[in-house]
């Protein structure tokens, strides 16, 4: 498995996008994002979203892109509205997360909405954006149609990711980003190509009922369409907190649900943004405290047999953050694969020491 630096993780994805033909601000927009995926162990939103991405700014691929995109913004003191035109979506939403830390700092709570873009990437790296200024944030995106509503079979609502950003003291921040639905696409991905039972609860037969085999289910790519994915409780609480998703983050900025968002030729996943700025509603340093002294209460509550630790979300992240800082960033042989065969393709040379 090749291993590269956060360094040479840069340096070869810039220049792999600029080859593709992304303007400088956008592969180091989209790099970056791809980076803090990665060093947070989320592969499948780092390097393997990689190949994907500039799939898209070569004209090939499911994600789609309009390379001379012209966004138009609608602007308030507390809001902010981006019609990407198609564009890169990490570059749109991370313009509305800037903005958004930008007018909270001035009226506490300020929100966007980004549609009409291109696929963006891990919710996480927003709002830790958000966090890392003092303030709340909140995220919602709309996807693709891969699970059926509660008590039917077929496919209507997306993985519909959601993801909370909650600053601390002492203590690593809060960081929640979860799709809603019971797996993603490039998590299930590597379990098809493995062959062999799928988890159990993450997907549904032609009937609606749970099942293990891989035959049940196709991925975008297969032909035909059977089965479909369980939502991520398995229940009727799941469906509501999917649809409820798809509200705010489909229809609300994009007027456009996950039955639509591959209706372009692009899978378009828009996006609503909140920040909250704390130091409106309680002394920063007092709120902190408090979730540093919650966290070590959780953390200290008594455990289970047979475990060892209770994690906070996203804890595990800055861990492994820290270990690939310093160790550097492993890449899957898959992900490598198709990544060394676009460097090929696109002339650029490949890390020194990293091999296929």
């Amino acid at each position: 498995m090749p291993n590269i630096s956060v360094e040479q993780f840069r340096d070869f994805s810039n220049r792999m996008f600029e080859a593709a033909g992304a303007t400088a601000r956008e592969a180091r927009t989209v790099t970056e994002s791809l980076l803090f995926a990665s060093l947070r162990g989320h592969d499948t939103h780092g390097v393997g979203h990689m190949p994907l991405y500039i799939e898209s700014y070569l004209g090939t691929g499911n994600f789609g892109l309009n390379k001379s995109a012209k966004p138009t913004v609608n602007e308030t003191p507390a809001t902010y509205a981006i019609n990407a035109d198609g564009g890169q979506g990490q570059q749109a939403c991370l313009e509305a997360t800037e903005k958004v830390i930008e007018k909270a700092k001035q009226t506490g709570i300020a929100a966007a909405t980004v549609g009409n873009n291109t696929h963006n990437g891990a919710l996480s790296y927003y709002v830790d954006k958000i966090a890392q200024n003092d303030m709340i944030g909140i995220a919602f995106t709309c996807s693709g149609a891969c699970t059926p509503p509660w008590g039917g079979t077929e496919r209507i609502l997306g993985t519909n990711p959601i993801a909370f950003g909650i600053p601390a003291g002492e203590e690593f921040p809060i960081i929640i980003d979860m799709s809603t639905s019971a797996a993603t696409w490039m998590g299930l991905l590597p379990k098809i190509m493995h062959g062999g039972p799928l988890p159990e609860g993450w997907v549904l037969d032609d009937d609606g009922e749970p099942t293990t085999d891989p035959d049940k289910f196709t991925m975008p790519r297969q032909d035909g369409v059977r089965g479909a994915m369980n939502n991520m409780a398995g229940n009727h609480k799941g469906y509501a907190i999917q649809l409820a998703v798809e509200m705010l983050g489909g229809i609300l900025p994009w007027l456009m649900t996950s039955n639509e968002a591959m209706g372009t030729g692009r899978l378009t996943t828009p996006m609503f943004i909140i920040a909250i700025n704390v130091s409106f509603f309680q002394d920063i340093e007092a709120f902190k405290r408090k979730v540093d002294q919650r966290i070590r209460e959780i953390k200290n509550s008594k455990k289970k047999q047979g475990v060892e630790e209770i994690l906070i979300p996203g804890e595990r992240g800055f861990r492994l953050q820290e270990q690939r800082l310093r160790e550097g960033v492993p890449i899957a042989e898959n992900y490598w694969a198709l990544i060394s065969e676009l460097a090929e393709k696109l002339n650029v040379p490949l890390p020194v020491g990293a091999a296929v």
